[in-house]
């Protein structure tokens, strides 16, 4: 399946674009940001040795400074590919979760107000005195979707007007421990997942279309169908009906499975899908793995122990590469055999 090729230490949060790997480096309490290449070369490095935070995309990069006095107003842009500065003035302004861009803007989104920058050219778009609900999952093409504990909140983006909010807990008055763990927008619903069960809603009014009342933690969805995983358990769902489905064992619980003579426990909490297969992290015993599952069958078609005793918090593709990320801020670059 895949073969390691390189290894980079005490990299954190990473973003990937057309070959290139961004993020920080830690030097001697310095913090620089850094353009590598895959084999961990540095290609550019930046200036300032005070990076707090970045983000970049396939036109610019955007990070900010750390002052002595503990604030970050210094924000610098630079393009890409040719490294000049697009860019630099004062504005404080949070740049880390990638949850906070709509394509080119920015959403910067605090308790009492909502400013918008255009990151492509360096200006604030807009800036006004609002206060929004919850934090943000995600944008849609017209709203803003929010959410806390148990709520989920939905502005319209044009004019940050609330459009509807709902409690999931009214739909699920048994149970104590109704907790969203992540929404999913899916054709003109919302899919929420919360824990002890799932709900499709409608996006344009927030009423109820299905109910599911089985326990989920994440959700990967291909198609019209959601692939849930509870810890030791996988099952899917029809996006469309809410139907539940699974591979005929009790519980949905995936088998244990043998690595050098050793039996472990499947236990890992999402699957990422890719070229026909469900990718999933399993973190056993102190030993990381990489188990590929058959979402027709259930059954593993590769097992794959990783060289690291951090759990596998993060696994993405690109091209023919896989890229894993551990606890412990290691990245591991992987190519596809032949």
């Amino acid at each position: 399946m895949y073969k390691q090729v390189k290894r980079i230490n005490d990299i954190g949060r990473y973003i990937y674009i057309d070959g290139f790997i961004y993020g920080i480096k830690k030097e001697e309490g310095k913090r620089y940001f850094q353009e590598l290449s895959l084999g961990g070369g540095v290609l550019w490095q930046s200036k300032e040795s005070n990076v707090y935070d970045y983000y970049a995309n396939e036109e610019v990069v955007i990070f900010n400074l750390k002052t002595a006095e503990g604030t970050f107003k210094d924000i610098l842009i630079y393009d890409r590919k040719t490294k000049k500065i697009i860019f630099k003035g004062e504005i404080e302004l949070y740049l880390f979760s990638p949850r906070f861009y709509d394509k080119n803007i920015l959403y910067n989104i605090n308790k009492n107000r909502v400013l918008t920058f255009d990151i492509l050219k360096g200006g604030i778009l807009q800036e006004k005195e609002i206060s929004l609900k919850g934090i943000t999952a995600f944008f849609t093409y017209d709203y803003i979707v929010r959410y806390d504990d148990i709520y989920i909140y939905i502005y319209v983006k044009r004019d940050y007007s609330l459009l509807w909010q709902q409690n999931i807990q009214d739909f699920f008055p048994k149970e104590e421990e109704i907790e969203i763990y992540s929404i999913h927008p899916y054709k003109n619903t919302f899919i929420v997942i919360a824990k002890m069960g799932i709900v499709c809603l409608s996006q344009k009014d927030g009423s109820l279309i299905w109910k599911s009342d089985y326990y989920a933690r994440t959700m990967e969805i291909v198609g019209n169908l959601g692939y849930v995983c509870t810890g030791l358990s996988l099952y899917w769902v029809n996006l469309d009906t809410g139907e539940k489905y699974g591979y005929g064992r009790k519980y949905d619980r995936l088998p244990d499975f043998e690595y050098n003579g050793e039996t472990y426990w499947p236990a890992g909490y999402r699957v990422v899908y890719h070229k026909g297969l469900l990718w999933y992290e399993v973190f056993i015993s102190g030993y990381a793995f990489i188990l590929a599952i058959d979402p027709e069958t259930g059954e593993y078609k590769w097992i794959h122990k990783v060289e690291t005793y951090e759990r596998v918090m993060d696994i993405k593709f690109y091209d023919d590469k896989m890229f894993l990320l551990d606890s412990g801020n290691t990245l591991f670059i992987y190519e596809e055999k032949n």
